[in-house]
């Protein structure tokens, strides 16, 4: 499995009262609130790991919504990924469901309440062992930064509203994503996810330049958020990264000692597993033992049981010859 370090910042622009970005790491969806500024980061070694982030438009109440609708849905299909392999992933089976289930739910729960045009972009990564997934549809961007270079893994969007969209009243078709790639893993690939907002005023060539500096990851990522908004704070801005840090090619093992202990504390099993195999052990020997005597065979005597006989065989000569002399004696007299 691949074992990563992610870190993501969203940052709610001054054109618009809330953030309608969203993000999705470790099974949740950031911000935590609609207003400001949030960081979060991370590292795994799970055997699927799922990152996303969605746009949001339409305005309040409107955007918002459908951005974390989609990663909802995306992390809730997640648990269901091993329902897509045969026995390799089916990734565009898995995209044509995430599409078609997040485009009818933002359609009847978001779209169809407004009058103007209301929907959401999203980019993600998907992380099956060592194999990566990239899906883009709308105005997000995938960069992929390898060995010094910088491979821009999407088309850019010339317009505030994609012509491909999560949540479009005007077509009853699925929305086509901009693009698919699978590729392998490498230790040092770093993957980033980004928002227009992010991509504004900040190109694939600031990111390569910001990306090869000797920094520490994290802090390489939030100077390049920060030198994204340098000439317009304006919109929203989120961007994730994902970097690879090493893999590894063994299967995904069971769980570990402390895993297997938790799971049975929080069960309400008892710790006494150990020693009731022993005992279960010790019942398999009597009942062999037993079934031998009742065959007709008879076992072995035991060196205590040896010692026990003799010891009461030389206490019974001993009270033996006590009594005679006694009586001897009585006659004598």
């Amino acid at each position: 499995m691949a074992r990563t370090l992610m870190i993501g910042l969203t940052e709610s622009g001054q054109e618009t009262k809330i953030n309608e970005d969203a993000f999705l790491c470790g099974g949740r969806i950031y911000p935590d609130m609609l207003r400001g500024n949030e960081e979060q980061s991370l590292s795994s070694s799970k055997y699927h790991q799922l990152y996303m982030v969605a746009e949001g438009f339409g305005g309040p109440g409107a955007g918002d919504l459908a951005s974390r609708m989609v990663l909802r849905i995306g992390n809730q299909m997640l648990d269901q990924i091993e329902d897509y392999k045969y026995p390799e992933l089916d990734f565009k089976k898995f995209t044509r469901d995430l599409l078609s289930q997040a485009h009818s739910a933002i359609k009847e729960m978001v779209s169809s309440k407004f009058s103007h045009e209301v929907g959401c972009s999203f980019a993600m990564l998907l992380i099956d062992a060592n194999t990566c997934y990239t899906l883009n549809v709308g105005s997000t961007t995938i960069n992929l930064y390898r060995n010094g270079q910088i491979y821009r893994l999407t088309e850019k969007s010339a317009s505030d509203i994609p012509e491909e969209y999560l949540g479009n009243l005007a077509t009853g078709s699925l929305p086509l994503p901009d693009t698919m790639n699978k590729s392998e893993l490498q230790p040092g690939d770093v993957y980033v996810l980004s928002s227009s907002g992010f991509n504004k005023n900040y190109r694939s060539k600031d990111l390569r330049d910001d990306l090869s500096k000797q920094d520490a990851f994290a802090a390489t990522i939030r100077q390049a958020q920060i030198n994204s908004g340098a000439r317009d704070i304006g919109p929203n801005r989120t961007v994730v990264a994902v970097k690879a840090l090493d893999l590894q090619l063994e299967l995904p093992q069971g769980p570990s000692p402390i895993e297997a202990e938790r799971k049975r504390v929080f069960s309400g099993e008892t710790a006494v597993d150990t020693e009731l195999d022993d005992t279960e052990d010790n019942m398999d020997k009597y009942d062999r033992y037993s079934k031998e005597t009742d065959d007709g065979a008879v076992p072995a005597p035991s060196g205590k049981q040896k010692a026990g006989v003799f010891f009461k065989s030389l206490l019974l000569g001993f009270v033996l010859g006590l009594a005679i002399l006694l009586i001897v004696w009585f006659f004598i007299l």
